[in-house]
């Protein structure tokens, strides 16, 4: 005796409808942008609507980063650092950290900025852009690093290399953190208890499991309203990109893909 064939009400990618189904589905994604600022704690929405063709099943979320850092070239300090004092000199503390060769960088970054270092306040002698760009990196600037190189066995700087010799670095992607949570507004539906953190529900940002498979398969009428929620945590400046992946269901009654509908009006003619 042959089995019943099993009965699935999905009818998803990879499943095979029953004799005479005249419903189908195809691959589709939808998918939220977000412009992130160095703002923590900034929150944000977005909302997308189902369209009127057929439901929408989500099976897995995804995302991924596009640092939005335009890079800043510096070179020497315009000004010369001046000298310790000579009481410092005479005694053993170390001299202020902008009077070393690295301390001359910072302080010509810190110009580029628009932020130069404060020789009266050596308690604070770094502006906010300046910490950040120092904790993202700074590197020798692509377009003269073999110049820059080949100069330490003897050579001499040109004046355009001397002013443009350094470039900032943008945040990794990795760094960036994020919470989300994922709402269906037509129903009131919430799919979390609370914002999920991104490293914790989706993965980094740097191909480490960078999205998630769904427990079940959430399953979106046409005209549906799906909002999601962002709230920065990190000072990360950038496009973030978030992605529903899934499949429509073609065919519903009702939609304008249903069969029977247009079976019926080429009958009538």
């Amino acid at each position: 005796m042959n089995a019943a064939p099993p009965v699935n009400g999905l009818h998803g990618l990879g499943q095979t409808a029953p004799r005479g189904a005249t419903r189908r589905t195809i691959p589709f994604d939808y998918s939220f942008q977000f412009i992130l600022k160095p703002q923590p704690g900034l929150v944000q929405n977005s909302t997308i609507t189902v369209s009127t063709e057929g439901s929408f099943t989500v099976l897995s979320i995804g995302y991924g980063v596009v640092p939005k850092v335009s890079p800043i070239k510096f070179g020497l300090a315009t000004k010369p650092v001046p000298p310790p004092p000579i009481f410092l000199l005479a005694t053993s503390q170390s001299p202020p950290f902008l009077n070393t060769p690295f301390g001359s960088i910072v302080a010509a970054l810190g110009e580029a900025l628009g932020e130069p270092p404060q020789q009266s306040v050596p308690t604070l002698p770094l502006g906010p852009r300046t910490a950040t760009v120092l904790r993202d990196g700074i590197r020798l600037n692509p377009t003269f690093v073999e110049q820059i190189l080949t100069a330490f066995g003897g050579s001499a700087f040109d004046a355009k290399i001397l002013a443009e010799a350094f470039q900032t670095v943008a945040a990794p992607p990795d760094g960036i953190q994020f919470k989300y949570a994922l709402f269906d507004d037509g129903t009131g539906r919430e799919f979390q208890s609370e914002p999920i953190l991104n490293t914790a529900g989706l993965g980094s940002a740097d191909g480490k499991r960078p999205f998630r498979y769904f427990a079940r398969p959430i399953e979106f009428a046409p005209h549906a309203r799906i909002r999601m929620e962002i709230t920065q945590i990190s000072e990360f400046q950038g496009d973030l990109h978030v992605t529903l992946h899934g499949y429509k269901t073609l065919g519903g009654v009702g939609t304008p893909t249903d069969v029977s509908q247009a079976r019926m009006r080429r009958t009538r003619r």
